[in-house]
This record gives C-alpha cells, sequence and structure tokens, in this order.
C-alpha cells in the first residue's frame, strides 16, 4: 500500500496557545467579526460544516486477506461527544444501518460528564453488525469515578458492545483479531498487553495468518502498534483538527503524528495502514469550520491494488 504524504506546511499549535492566539474566541467571538463574511455569515457556514456528517467509504486490498474477509465491511464510528451533539441519534443509525455492516467500532470519546450517561442507549442501541460491536476508550471517557466506569462499560455491555481495554477477541469465523488499545492521550495504552492474547495463540489456519483489526482512540500508539503488526489501525481523537481556516493546517490535532502533517485520512506509517477518523462530535468549541464530521467505512479485498476512495 502506498505512503500517503503529509500535508506541507503543517504545524502543531497547542490548546493554550490557540487561545491566546485568538484573543478569547469564546468570549467575543472577535475573529469572526472580523472576516470579510461577518460573524452570521461565517456562524451559517460552521452550523453547515458541523452537521454535514459525511461518508467516507474505502476499498482495501491485502494479498493474504483471509478468504472469510472477502467483501466484508468494517463501520467506524469515532469521537461523539455526546455531551453536545446535535446530530439525530436517527440520522447516524440510518447512515450506519444502510450499509449493513459486518463489523462495528467505535473508537473512543462517546461521552465526558456523568450526565451524558443516560444518552447512551438513545444513539447505540438501533446499530448492529452481523459479527460484532466493540469500542475502545478515549481520553474524555476516563471523566468519570471509577463506580461510574464500570457502569458505563456495563451500559456497553447490556447494548451488546465489547468494550475491549488492553484486550483482543478472536472471530474465528472470519479469522479476524479485534484488538483494542486503551486510551494512548490519558495513558491508558498498554499495547504489549492488547497484544497477549494474539501472540500467544496458535493460528487456527497456518496457511493464511489471522487480519489484525486494531482500534485505538489515538495514533500515538502507533510505534507499539507497529513493533507488534497490523493490517489496520483506526483511530480518531484529532476531529481532522475541527477548525481549519481555507489554505491553513489545522490550528489543533493533539497527536504527535499531527505534528508531522498526519491528522485525518488513510496513511501508510512504518508499515502499518492507519486511518484517522474526523469523528462525529466537536470539542471545546461547539461547532465545526471546514472540517465535516464522519462516519467511516471499510470494505476488504484480497488483492494488490492501491486503496479506493468515495465520500458521499
Amino acid at each position: 500500500m502506498p505512503e500517503k504524504l503529509p500535508p506541507s506546511q503543517t504545524h502543531y499549535i497547542s490548546r493554550r496557545n490557540f487561545f491566546r492566539g485568538i484573543g478569547g474566541f469564546i468570549a467575543n467571538h472577535r475573529l469572526i467579526s472580523t472576516l470579510p463574511l461577518g460573524a452570521f455569515g461565517l456562524l451559517g457556514y460552521a452550523r453547515h460544516d458541523t452537521l454535514d456528517l459525511k461518508r467516507e467509504h474505502w476499498d482495501l486490498f491485502y494479498p493474504n486477506l483471509p478468504t472469510s474477509l472477502e467483501g466484508k465491511s468494517i463501520c467506524q464510528l469515532s469521537d461523539l461527544h455526546l455531551e453536545t451533539l446535535r446530530t439525530l441519534p436517527e440520522r447516524i443509525n440510518k447512515i450506519v444501518m444502510d450499509q449493513k455492516p459486518d463489523l462495528l467500532v467505535i473508537t473512543g470519546d462517546i461521552i465526558s460528564t456523568r450526565t451524558d450517561l443516560d444518552k447512551l442507549t438513545s444513539y447505540l442501541e438501533g446499530l448492529t453488525a452481523n459479527f460484532g460491536k466493540f469500542v475502545v476508550m478515549g481520553n474524555n471517557d476516563y471523566n468519570l469515578s471509577h463506580t461510574l466506569f464500570k457502569r458505563y462499560l456495563q451500559q456497553f455491555q447490556r447494548l451488546g458492545w465489547t468494550p475491549l481495554l488492553n484486550n483482543a477477541f478472536f472471530l474465528p469465523s472470519l479469522n479476524i483479531w479485534v484488538i483494542g488499545v486503551d486510551d494512548p492521550a490519558t495513558a491508558h495504552d498498554d499495547v504489549e498487553l492488547a497484544y497477549q492474547k494474539v501472540l500467544s495463540t496458535p493460528s487456527h489456519d497456518p496457511i493464511t495468518p489471522p487480519f489484525r483489526l486494531v482500534l485505538a482512540h489515538s495514533s500515538d500508539c502507533l510505534d507499539d502498534v507497529a513493533e507488534n503488526g497490523a493490517e489496520l489501525l483506526l483511530t480518531g481523537h484529532t476531529h481532522g483538527g475541527q477548525i481549519r481556516l481555507p489554505g491553513l493546517p489545522p490550528l489543533i490535532t493533539n497527536t504527535y503524528l499531527g505534528d508531522l502533517g498526519f491528522y485525518e485520512g488513510y496513511h501508510v506509517i512504518s508499515g502499518i495502514p492507519l486511518y484517522i477518523n474526523r469523528g462525529i462530535g466537536e470539542s471545546v468549541l461547539p461547532f465545526r469550520f471546514n472540517v465535516p464530521p464522519e462516519i467511516a467505512f471499510f470494505t476488504l479485498h484480497k488483492g494488490d491494488a492501491p486503496p479506493r476512495h468515495r465520500q458521499s
């Protein structure tokens, strides 16, 4: 699979410097009022971009893909941020279920506070997948007490989801390992522990090794994943920058790879096919600009063709 090079002139700005640089954006929106379109025009664009949920479709090709995975699809949701999400659960449900995914995964940051716990059911109970639903935690998911966090995980399980906290789950009918790395942004990640079952379990098909699908909230675990190997690593956390002025890179990406220009989309880095999902919700500022939200779909094929992408 070909490398995807980072865009030029990409740089990293911390949250603190961002807010200093725009002079109290949240308080008075002076940046908006000074732009030619004016505050109302720009906020109109921001509202459109915030709600313009895209479907990103990818066809991925692997020379050694297990026969059982030919044509199988994976749907990735990320960064729902239910505390401020304005996209209705019915819209997410329709987009996901229209594609009838074989696997459904969430790569963290579903809620941020205890008041969001009751929102989980309305957004997730109607989502189904043929072979399983898996979730890993993000940094915001850890804003709960130990007691409520345990209840949070139990809610996922009651809704048919399998939380993977530095753990792995094997699906023999598909010959695939789903490997969940706990949140790197809050130092909960332990990639060696996440791979422990994978490395200690003999392959049931000695000719075709299992496909290794790795889930993590942030791409900051990539180095350790590369040491262990993966056919696909799905992450989120960056929101694609969330706010991107035309012709400029995003101000905030909050990842090491974001500093190097890898903050959204498909890349191959250190031999690992990596996808960085822009997410569905927002954080800190309750809108997006020039960075629409997304739900990603990946269809697996046997072959050595380059990845194919289409958006709808």
